[in-house]
């Protein structure tokens, strides 16, 4: 094994990706920290069906005006991984969305697809086929987040209007019946 951790073997192909960012003269921010973690979606489905499976967050957003990059968990095939990156990557080269120079970058770097849900096909994976070699493994079991339970019960809360007495109930006894305040009686969902 090459590298210990996915944070090492991701900050190296940072390093690798670098070259062809400075090559087609959008070079990357000299201070990028990628790891592994669940995005700000966390494993929802956005509108389409689709997890959101990597983020980027300028510098100026952290607290050490470090560019990061967050790579989804449930994300273990190399290629599939290094793909999610180099779309990253395009969003720090450029600060911007979608549009102009990221679409160009983009497109260099063989991400197939919309802009907004690149996807891997087959120039990419002919084209980081090297790099892989020289990374390793990628050191990371795929995270199963399908049984993930759902919490059942929301406790709603009830307030008496005139002196605040409060009571926790869930949904199941406020279809019985509402509290009762010991002193005003029946009391609102709040």
């Amino acid at each position: 094994m090459i590298h210990a951790t996915r944070e090492d073997w991701l900050t190296a192909a940072v390093s690798e990706f670098s070259v062809k960012f400075v090559a087609a003269g959008l070079p990357l921010p000299d201070r990028i920290r990628v790891g592994s973690g669940f995005t700000s979606g966390g494993t929802r489905k956005r509108p389409g069906g689709k997890v959101l499976t990597g983020e980027c967050w300028q510098s100026n957003r952290s607290g050490d005006k470090t560019t990061e990059i967050i790579i989804s968990p449930v994300e273990a095939d190399p290629v599939r991984v290094l793909g999610i990156l180099a779309h990253e990557l395009c969003h720090a080269a450029t600060g911007k969305g979608h549009r102009g120079e990221f679409s160009r970058m983009a497109r260099e770097l063989n991400l197939e697809g919309p802009l907004n849900a690149t996807v891997v096909g087959q120039d990419f994976k002919t084209t980081i086929s090297p790099m892989i070699k020289r990374l390793g493994d990628y050191p990371h079991a795929k995270l199963d987040v399908s049984k993930a339970t759902k919490q059942s019960t929301r406790m709603l809360k009830c307030v008496c209007p005139s002196c605040g007495y409060t009571v926790r109930t869930t949904g199941k006894w406020l279809a019985v019946g509402l509290p009762r305040c010991p002193a005003h009686g029946d009391m609102p969902v709040t």
